[in-house]
């Protein structure tokens, strides 16, 4: 039923994607339309960003084929610095992952939003934005066929290191808590503070200042979300605090909630640590679409990915 090309990748990819009910929320309502009886409208959150935190080099979740093109080095220093790989989620995983039935979701596309990048301040980005879009490219071009799409990777970007692209966002916030009542300040897009519990956003970088490794690699995953959304605009799904849902898959399974809230912090402190420093998270987002009656309530027909060449 499936291709050799989705089979080399269904160990590693479709083990990192937990489809459980909290997460998805799947809502079904009434008729799109008068008209139209058989289609109803249905809303859930939908997986579609792959976030591999790991020390960098080899180090992959997802097997060998990543580790060419992007091994530029590694940092064993401590468990307080990572880098991520943000990979765009196939509908085809999605579907294995949910049994084969994927046909309820609304799928990635519908997922989609415009990036409008919104860093104004950024020292480096000027001079450095350009050659990330580029050297993504490549990697992409790289990959095997029928790979995830690489959207965005903290090794080919530099500032990831410095943190010099967040110098005078970091300078006009010191001395903001990020509490339950200075994390209440977000605006979609400008957030200060990942959530309540997981400090400031900023400077957006590899470094950090937590002594939990697994909730480390959480900040990380998100800064990088962060970075490719609104200062890249690589990032073609919402990464506000406000809308996604952050889910660690690796090396435990849990449920997804609020990147920094309560609610996953708790849940992150009481998972497994990595020995091998490598996790994975799962971001997702909020999508609405008309579905027809047989495919919500129905059994869905297996289908063919992945073709060699798409």
């Amino acid at each position: 039923m499936y291709t050799e090309h989705a089979k080399a990748l269904v160990p590693g990819l479709t083990t990192l994607l937990s489809v459980d009910p909290i997460t998805l929320e799947y809502k079904v309502f009434g008729p799109c339309c008068h008209f139209c009886p058989n289609k109803l409208i249905v809303s859930h959150y939908q997986p579609v960003v792959l976030c591999e935190v790991v020390k960098g080099g080899t180090d992959t979740v997802l097997g060998n084929p990543v580790s060419s093109p992007l091994g530029v080095g590694v940092d064993k220093n401590d468990y307080t610095t990572f880098d991520v790989r943000l990979w765009e989620i196939p509908d085809w995983a999605v579907d294995i992952a949910m049994g084969f039935q994927g046909c309820k979701m609304c799928g990635v596309a519908k997922a989609k939003s415009v990036a409008v990048p919104n860093d104004l301040t950024g020292v480096c980005a000027l001079l450095t934005d350009k050659a990330v879009a580029a050297a993504t490219s490549a990697a992409n071009s790289a990959l095997p066929s029928c790979f995830p799409k690489l959207l965005y990777s903290t090794e080919l970007d530099p500032t990831w290191r410095t943190g010099c692209r967040d110098i005078l966002k970091a300078q006009a916030i010191v001395g903001l808590l990020c509490n339950n009542v200075g994390s209440l300040i977000q605006i979609p897009g400008f957030e200060t503070c990942i959530g309540t519990n997981w400090g400031p956003l900023y400077p957006r970088q590899m470094a950090g200042h937590y002594d939990n490794p697994v909730i480390q690699a959480g900040i990380a995953a998100y800064r990088a979300l962060h970075v490719s959304r609104f200062s890249i605009g690589s990032l073609p799904f919402d990464a506000s605090l406000s809308v996604g849902k952050l889910q660690q898959t690796a090396p435990a399974t849990g449920v997804g909630f609020g990147a920094g809230s309560l609610m996953l912090d708790t849940e992150v402190r009481l998972g497994n640590v990595s020995l091998a420093n490598v996790y994975s998270f799962v971001w997702w987002v909020p999508v609405v679409c008309c579905k027809p009656y047989n495919d919500v309530f129905g059994v869905c027909k297996p289908s063919i990915p992945c073709t060699p060449g798409g």
